[in-house]
């Protein structure tokens, strides 16, 4: 039986101020830090051999200070949306004769908050089922790449395709987009050298795509540190058959992030190095970003405090809180309604005519993009039912698992939830106790969008605090809440 259709509105928050770090999945956050590197490879060789002659005599010193002064001066800041964020796409894809040709291989939308110096990353799986406008066929949105580049190789019309349709995913207006050709993998390790890799588990992966005669290879990793090629990194980083699409973007981070460690521990302070990293990077990466407005970003290289990654899955349990995640939004359909095809859609999207229903993907990346405060609190949760059970009865017929499916819900939205237990007492209304150091303002704000609450108790009493040393915040459930499930049925999405 199909889920029926809601409607949803997104609800107004508040301002924005703050920010730490909570990364399920964040391999796309080295991808943000190694191009903004790489855009300040392209200044330093934009202002010329002085700025190198500078660097050479006052060495160190004289990199972040003049970057800094020469960003604000000479740099153009980039267009922002309504909430004052810098949204960029960064898509990942193949090369011309690979097998898979120009499909994209990783799709995202970073969304960067310079106010907080924060970054949120969203991705979206390769096999999202979506409505191509263009083609006007369904499809998976990594296939809209090789629709719309065409046979010119255009990939600033792909690029507009892909930003109106992740627009329609996930409510965020694009005008920016990067471009990265995975070749760039191998000028940039080839020019290094090397990378050293700890691999966290074992992969064996039979059907590689193989280059040369258009068929498979085995590529194979052992657990422990691995020193790698550029062929062996771009093998580690497209393997996708051995393990789940998460595991692959946590290999892709690992390798991002050995890149950006080789850059700073030596590529950086070779010259000739740098001539080649940015003879790469204008070769292999194509954006619609200025040059003066890469200059512009570089002045927040060094201020970038908080990176949150997150994923649109279906790998997520509404039966249990500790096997839920964050963006849990989408699903299998019936392969039958998709011909056979194993289809990831949007939950509601039951029907090849019915994929575009995006309230619930909208509604995740207003809050993890323009709502950021309570990721940057990175409260840790204690859900408790306090409801009594005769209340409960008397009312809506069950007496449990209220707290349980309300954790599954929080988690869904990118709240840090420990557990879920039973209070050692009733409570007539929902209540907050304050256990941590910190007042916690904007993740109880964000909460109330959740559920009411009526009642914030700052200084609780010194036993409660003693009892749950491990949590920030204590969020129990009173019969009030049993009285908010009868005005309004309970949604895991909305």
């Amino acid at each position: 039986m199909f889920l029926k259709k809601k409607t949803f509105r997104n609800k107004t928050i508040w301002e924005l101020n703050n920010y730490n770090s909570y990364r399920p999945f964040s391999w796309s956050a080295g991808v943000i830090k190694l191009i903004i590197i790489l855009f300040c490879i392209f200044l330093v060789f934009y202002v010329g051999k002085f700025l190198i002659k500078w660097a050479q005599i006052v060495g160190g010193y004289i990199g972040k200070w003049t970057v800094k002064i020469m960003s604000s001066a000479v740099g153009d800041e980039m267009i922002r949306d309504d909430f004052w964020n810098i949204n960029v796409i960064i898509a990942w894809f193949g090369w011309e004769g690979h097998g898979g040709g120009y499909l994209a291989d990783s799709i995202m939308v970073a969304s960067f908050n310079p106010r907080l110096w924060a970054v949120t990353m969203m991705s979206v799986p390769r096999d999202l089922y979506v409505f191509n406008d263009q083609e006007k066929i369904i499809g998976r949105i990594n296939a809209v790449f090789s629709h719309s580049v065409g046979r010119k190789l255009q990939l600033d019309t792909w690029a507009k395709a892909l930003s109106d349709k992740l627009e329609q995913i996930m409510g965020i207006k694009t005008p920016y987009y990067a471009l990265v050709d995975f070749w760039w993998f191998k000028d940039v390790i080839d020019t290094l050298g090397w990378i050293t890799i700890d691999v966290p588990e074992v992969i064996h992966d039979t059907t590689y795509p193989a280059v040369e005669n258009w068929w498979y290879m085995t590529v194979h990793f052992d657990t422990g540190i691995n020193v790698m090629d550029w062929e062996k990194a771009l093998e580690y980083a497209r393997s996708r058959h051995s393990s789940s699409d998460f595991s692959r973007s946590l290999r892709q981070q690992l390798i991002i992030q050995a890149i950006i460690n080789k850059l700073m521990s030596n590529g950086l302070g070779n010259v000739n190095k740098l001539k080649q990293l940015y003879t790469n990077y204008t070769k292999m990466v194509t954006t619609n970003i200025s040059l003066k407005e890469m200059i512009g970003m570089v002045k927040y290289v060094d201020n970038l405090k908080h990176i949150f990654s997150f994923w649109y899955t279906t790998e997520c349990s509404e039966m249990n809180y500790k096997y839920s995640f964050p963006a849990c939004f989408l699903y299998n359909p019936p392969r039958e309604l998709f011909d056979g095809a194993s289809a990831i859609v949007p939950i509601w999207g039951t029907t090849p005519t019915d994929v575009s229903f995006y309230d619930y993907t909208k509604n995740f990346a207003f809050y993890v993009a323009h709502n950021q405060e309570y990721l940057i609190e990175n409260q840790k949760i204690q859900v408790l039912n306090a409801i009594d059970k005769k209340y409960a009865k008397a009312t809506i017929k069950r007496s449990d698992a209220f707290a349980n499916q309300l954790a599954v819900k929080l988690k869904k939205y990118a709240f840090n939830i420990l557990s879920v237990q039973n209070f050692s007492h009733s409570l007539s209304g929902t209540t907050v106790y304050v256990l941590g150091s910190w007042e916690y303002k904007q993740t109880i704000k964000t909460l109330k969008n959740f559920v009411n609450i009526d009642q914030v108790i700052t200084i609780p009493d010194p036993i409660l605090v003693q009892q749950y040393s491990w949590a920030d915040l204590l969020l129990v459930l009173g019969n009030g809440y049993i009285d908010q499930l009868i005005s309004k049925s309970f949604s895991y999405y909305r």
